[in-house]
């Protein structure tokens, strides 16, 4: 790999000669490398990206608009990316399946991952006034025709009961399958006392939306944040969605006997923060009525989006491990149970927060 990356950047960017290679873990859909280059004496450091295979170019021709419109419009923070030698974003040499891009690397400290943080009360605010931020830049993007392939939530929501059951039906040697399907039930029961249809997103904001917006995804200096990345799930859909999204990946606890609980205290700092600079911005409008009363429903729906994402990344990939999928499905399931007895609450948060 660290001569293709070689290759790749010495043949197909204008960037300088590759003195290192580091490739940085952690990811679960795309492999990164931190790489050095030196040009007319000077070092500079970049982060290449090679995407999952078979990903579709225009997908990542959507991400690629994305990261650039946001940059031009008030989020000064994202990664650029670099053009190759033919004014291109984006690189697919002969005969690979694979996409390679290459991005401006952010400084910053990685403190955190998507499921191991433990944030103060100013990361939570600034934090929040991130994704605030971000929402803002994108509220007047053109797509261009150009989206994700899988759908909005609003059609992905009722094709899940099939999905699920799909997922029941295969095989594979540890625990995880069989905890999934005693769980089915309860899942399914969650989806059917949960239902979200055209009148009800009728009112609420779409966006172009991160997706994948959690404490990992983030660069810190102390305790603000200098840098946002990975938007490669990027689309576009209901901001509520994107908010409940950042909650679940923020706010829920994955240590001892509070796994699988929403910190309400901390909800509470996020949602008033967020909320606090888009009325500064004065650009996009707030979380509105219609998007307050439906967070409880929403939380659950973003809930069982990254459940199912966590069984069907396992199943889909041989080298996943079973115990750290299974981890993953059983705090998952705990705050399914959490979310669904304690509505009122989290309402009730909500509401004196916004």
């Amino acid at each position: 790999m660290r001569e293709q990356i070689i290759e790749i950047v010495e043949n197909l960017y204008d960037i300088g000669t590759v003195t290192e290679v580091q490739e940085i873990f952690g990811g679960f859909t795309n492999r990164s490398f931190r790489i050095q280059v030196l040009r007319e004496g000077c070092k500079k450091t970049y982060l290449a990206r090679k995407y999952k295979e078979n990903r579709a170019v225009e997908e990542v021709l959507f991400e690629h608009a994305i990261i650039n419109y946001t940059i031009q419009n008030g989020l000064t923070i994202g990664a650029g990316i670099v053009k190759n030698r033919q004014g291109s974003t984006y690189v697919q040499p002969p005969n690979i399946n694979c996409i390679f891009a290459i991005y401006e690397y952010l400084k910053g400290e990685d403190k955190y991952t998507w499921n191991t943080h433990d944030l103060s009360d100013t990361e939570y605010q600034n934090a929040a006034r991130v994704l605030a931020v971000f929402h803002n830049a994108v509220r007047n993007f053109d797509p261009m025709g150009l989206q994700r392939k899988e759908p909005p939530i609003l059609k992905l929501w009722p094709t899940f009961p099939e999905k699920f059951r799909k997922l029941a039906k295969q095989n594979r040697p540890g625990k995880l399958v069989p905890y999934f399907r005693e769980q089915l039930p309860s899942i399914l029961d969650i989806i059917t006392i949960n239902p979200f249809g055209m009148a009800e997103a009728a009112a609420m904001l779409v966006i172009p939306t991160h997706y994948d917006y959690h404490p990992g995804n983030l660069k810190w200096a102390g305790e603000e944040v200098v840098g946002v990345f990975d938007f490669d799930w990027t689309k576009i859909d209901l901001r509520l969605f994107d908010l409940c999204m950042a909650l679940i990946y923020f706010c829920s606890s994955w240590v001892g006997n509070c796994n699988g609980e929403l910190r309400l205290g901390r909800c509470g700092i996020f949602l008033r923060s967020y909320q606090h600079r888009l009325k500064e911005l004065n650009g996009l409008e707030s979380v509105s009525p219609a998007e307050r009363e439906a967070f409880p429903k929403m939380l659950a729906i973003a809930n069982i989006y990254l459940l199912y994402w966590g069984v069907s990344t396992f199943l889909e990939r041989e080298e996943a491990c079973d115990d750290e999928y299974q981890t993953y499905l059983k705090h998952s399931v705990r705050l399914m149970r959490w979310i669904s007895t304690h509505s009122s609450i989290i309402a009730e948060t909500m509401a004196n927060a916004l």
